[in-house]
């Protein structure tokens, strides 16, 4: 076989092989074209453009609602606070939203200055410290004050008199002790006061996170607006200076009018009436206290106080220690000393003239309250 035929040979086997191939082989190979040819690249130069620089973007505050930020102000982030307020919500239902906006307006009373205060000029008279504590309430002033506020509620005080068996001088007394009858209610918030000395670390911060506690719950019962109530540096209120404890236990509504408000003298006269009775106060007795004479200037010789009781008849036999004037009062006595300029007053006081002192725990406040009522009574009366 010569060259010419194995050539042939050679491409018959290779036909065959290729008819073998599948139709879609075929068909994509009849299908294939030369591609043209490619077209040459043509750069394109673009201008360069300068960016504009423009001023930041102004930041707006976002305001936060008050309920998510708690509280804010003087008190902010004071943890003792947040305690609280967690507890007025969880055993009083008070809403956060509410405590977190009173006490974001409250304010620290350690950072508040005081009002300069003159003293009032001296008569030149020399005095004991009982005359000094004296002469703070019991001056003219206030007594007239006093006839003025009785003739003005007298109705009510006698009705007081009715219901609790106090006479109307001893709430007279008390109040013109208080407020002069209204004339000093207090200059601070009593919000700001009573949170400043339980969250700021006051030696009775225990006694007044409990005032803080009555408060907001008086303020609810009554519907009195807490931010707004003015009250003493000790968070009392109204005419009878009572703290909040006392205002929940012995505060009433005299005028009946749907209101326990002790900024109304209605109230107030009824309140500080049902305190006495409250606290043990005695009708049957009518007296208080009753001048008592000893020998010598000066007492020294047995303990003295609202505290202590003497037997009469003891004081009388063994000390020569009598009532100056008709005592009708059977039962022991404290023994009051007032100490002056140059002598020691003696007086004995009854069971009636210790519940005047739960009302302020000193001798003398209780002795400031029996001679301003007195002396009220006097005036009042013309003599």
């Amino acid at each position: 076989m010569n060259l010419t035929q194995r050539s042939l040979v050679t491409l018959s086997l290779l036909m065959i092989t290729a008819c073998s191939t599948k139709e879609v082989k075929k068909h994509i190979d009849k299908n294939i074209t030369t591609p043209p040819p490619p077209t040459p690249i043509q750069l394109v130069v673009q201008p360069i453009i300068t960016p504009t620089i423009s001023a930041p973007p102004v930041e707006v505050p976002i305001t936060v609602p008050q309920t998510e930020v708690g509280v804010q102000g003087d008190f902010a982030g004071n943890y003792k606070l947040m305690d609280f307020i967690d507890y007025m919500h969880n055993y009083h239902e008070f809403s956060h939203k509410e405590l977190y906006t009173l006490f974001s307006q409250a304010q620290d009373t350690n950072q508040m200055i005081e009002p300069y205060r003159t003293s009032r000029p001296s008569s030149g008279v020399r005095k004991g410290k009982w005359d000094r504590y004296r002469d703070m309430f019991v001056y003219e002033r206030n007594i007239n004050r006093g006839v003025a506020f009785w003739q003005e509620h007298e109705s009510t005080l006698n009705q007081a008199y009715q219901t609790y068996g106090v006479p109307p001088e001893y709430v007279v007394g008390i109040i013109g002790i208080e407020t002069a009858y209204g004339v000093n209610f207090g200059k601070k918030k009593v919000i700001d006061v009573l949170t400043s000395k339980a969250m700021l670390g006051d030696r009775r911060e225990n006694f007044y996170t409990k005032q803080l506690e009555k408060f907001l719950i008086m303020t609810r019962q009554a519907g009195l607006t807490a931010s707004e109530l003015m009250g003493s540096n000790a968070g009392a209120m109204g005419y009878g200076q009572f703290i909040a404890s006392s205002y929940l236990n012995f505060a009433v509504d005299f005028n009946n009018d749907g209101v326990t408000d002790l900024w109304n003298a209605q109230d107030a006269i009824g309140s500080v009436a049902n305190y006495f009775a409250q606290n043990g106060w005695r009708r049957s007795i009518s007296q208080v206290a009753v001048r008592a004479k000893y020998r010598g200037n000066r007492f020294k010789r047995l303990n003295t106080g609202y505290k202590t009781k003497y037997s009469q008849s003891k004081l009388r036999r063994k000390y020569k220690i009598t009532p100056r004037t008709k005592l009708r009062y059977k039962g022991s006595v404290s023994l009051i000393k007032l100490p002056k300029a140059s002598y020691d007053e003696l007086w004995f006081g009854t069971h009636n003239f210790r519940v005047i002192t739960t009302y302020n725990h000193s001798t003398f406040y209780g002795m400031a309250v029996y001679q301003l009522g007195q002396a009220v009574k006097k005036r009042k009366r013309g003599y």
